[in-house]
C-alpha cells in the first residue's frame, strides 16, 4: 500500500507546474520605457535592503539592477607588439616597440593622474626612460597610436 502511495504521489507530482520567478523589483515609484532600440528602467525609494541567495536566485539589496546584455565588443588590436621592463623598475624604465610602423604617443602619469611626461616615437627603437627623478610610487604609462589605439601599463617605481 505504502509503495502504491508513493507512485500516485510521484505521478501526480510530475503534471504540477514548477515555480517560476522573473526579476521583480520591490519600490514606491519606478517604470520601465522601450522604444524598440533601447531600454531605460528607474525606480525610486526601495524599502527592501537585504540579500537572498537560494536556489540559483538572487535578491539583491536597494539597487535596482536590470538584466545587462553586451552586444559587441571592438577589439582594439595594435599591428606592433611592446615590452616594458624591468617592472618594478628603480633608474631606467625601457620600452621595446616590435614592428612599429605608426607614430605612437607616450604619457607617463603619477597615482593622481598628473601627466608628468609625455613624448612621441615613430621607430621600432627601445626607449630608455628615466625613472630616477620619480618617488617611489604607482605609475601608468599609456601609449596610443594615431588611430585611437591604446595600451596601459601600470609601473611600479622603487626606492
Amino acid at each position: 500500500m505504502k509503495h502504491l502511495f508513493l507512485l500516485f504521489l510521484c505521478c501526480c507530482l510530475k503534471f504540477l507546474p514548477a515555480q517560476s520567478l522573473s526579476p521583480n523589483v520591490i519600490s514606491s515609484s519606478g517604470t520601465s520605457f522601450n522604444n524598440g532600440t533601447s531600454q531605460l528602467d528607474w525606480t525610486l525609494g526601495e524599502p527592501i535592503t537585504a540579500a537572498f541567495n537560494s536556489s540559483g536566485t538572487a535578491i539583491t539589496e536597494g539597487f535596482h539592477q536590470p538584466d545587462l546584455v553586451v552586444t559587441s565588443i571592438n577589439n582594439m588590436e595594435s599591428c606592433y607588439t611592446v615590452n616594458v621592463f624591468p617592472n618594478p623598475a628603480i633608474d631606467v624604465l625601457q620600452i621595446q616597440f616590435h614592428n612599429l610602423n605608426e607614430t605612437v604617443f607616450i604619457e607617463l602619469f603619477d597615482a593622481k593622474g598628473k601627466l608628468i611626461r609625455s613624448e612621441q616615437i615613430n621607430s621600432s627603437a627601445a626607449l630608455l626612460m628615466d625613472m630616477g627623478n620619480y618617488s617611489a610610487g604607482t605609475y601608468l604609462l599609456s601609449l596610443k597610436s594615431g588611430q585611437s589605439k591604446s595600451k596601459t601599463f601600470q609601473i611600479i617605481k622603487t626606492r
